[in-house]
């Protein structure tokens, strides 16, 4: 599946959720074209990297403090 398609789904969710307001249309669109890029040239390591970090603050569950990541991290040290 591509990354672009998968985004789709991905952001169909989100918005049967309640989870992507109109206040998030630029991550949005920046998500799509990253994802975009992605699929013309897979191997870019770095948009990866952007892309999955822009794609973690679209999903996030309001963990505002970094809770739950902290205790993550916690755990797999």
């Amino acid at each position: 599946m591509s990354n672009a398609k998968a985004l789709g789904q991905t952001l169909a969710e989100l918005r049967r959720m309640g989870r992507i307001e109109k206040v998030d249309a630029a991550k949005v669109a920046a998500l799509r074209t990253m994802a975009r890029s992605l699929d013309e040239k897979p191997y870019n390591s770095q948009m990866f990297h952007e892309y999955f970090t822009a794609l973690e603050g679209l999903t996030a569950d309001g963990d505002s403090d970094g809770a739950v990541e902290a205790l993550l991290r916690e755990l797999s040290a």
